[in-house]
């Protein structure tokens, strides 16, 4: 009973050291163990799991989008006045530019082109003088190039270049005009162009009393004719009346007539050179 006392203590024993050595090994493997990686202090023992410190998730940023509502907004226009600039260029046009410096658009009327009047007033040669003007309407439209128009209704002020009465019936009265500018929509343009033709009446201006004189004198000569031609009361009362009439005629043929274009005369000129409109 005794040795197996022994033998079981003996046993026992080694046991012991054997689980003695083994945690003795354990410790010397942790010894050896890299010293860079410091245990943490929430380290626990050996054979427990470690549960990872749970990750805190970094916050998010949400942007919200904002609705979009259509709206639906009146304005009011904004009328901008800008006072134009006028300008002559080098052919004596007269061209109108905006503040922004942005010329108008403009046309060409051709030389040649025809401008049919309507005089707006009466015109005399006893009653008016070389150098005063009247206006005319422009009875018919001129076209010119690039959308170029001189509109019927268009004002022509009209000059008087020449005057001279008529002395006797075969005498003619002389009336010159020369067309200066037209104006149309709200701008006047300086033009060149003669006067090919105008309706002149012919308005006799004599006083009676001449033309008294000129029948009596005609029909005493023809009756000192008839006397000497007939040598009859017959004679003479025939050379008397052929004598009257032959006074009349001269006192016709004698007679002085002033001209006229009465207010809405037609007169018609001819464009000496080319002109520039706006468009």
């Amino acid at each position: 009973m005794l040795s197996m006392a022994l033998i079981a203590g003996a046993c026992a024993k080694t046991e012991n050291n054997a689980a003695a050595d083994s945690a003795l090994n354990k410790d010397i493997q942790l010894a050896n163990r890299d010293t860079t990686a410091q245990p943490a202090l929430t380290d626990v023992p050996a054979g427990t799991a470690t549960t990872p410190a749970p990750t805190t998730a970094a916050p998010r940023t949400t942007t919200t989008r904002p609705t979009t509502t259509t709206r639906t907004t009146t304005r009011t226009p904004t009328t901008t006045t800008r006072t134009p600039t006028t300008s002559v260029t080098s052919s004596g046009n007269t061209v109108t530019r905006t503040n922004a410096g942005t010329a108008a658009r403009v046309g060409t009327i051709p030389a040649g082109a025809t401008l049919n009047l309507a005089s707006g007033s009466k015109v005399c040669t006893n009653t008016n003088k070389v150098g005063d003007r009247f206006n005319a309407s422009v009875t018919n439209a001129v076209v010119g190039s690039n959308g170029a128009v001189i509109p019927a209704g268009a004002t022509a002020t009209v000059e008087v270049t020449e005057l001279k009465r008529s002395e006797n019936a075969n005498d003619n009265v002389v009336m010159g005009f020369r067309v200066v500018s037209v104006n149309f929509g709200g701008h006047t343009y300086p033009v060149s162009a003669t006067t090919s033709y105008a309706q002149v009446s012919k308005v006799k201006n004599q006083p009676k009393g001449k033309d008294v004189q000129k029948v009596v004198g005609g029909a005493a000569i023809g009756a000192i004719a008839g006397q000497i031609l007939g040598r009859s009361t017959k004679a003479t009362v025939i050379g008397a009346a052929a004598g009257g009439a032959a006074g009349a005629a001269a006192a016709a043929a004698t007679a002085n007539y002033e001209g006229c274009v009465n207010s809405g005369g037609r007169i018609t000129a001819t464009l000496n050179s080319s002109t520039q409109v706006n468009i």
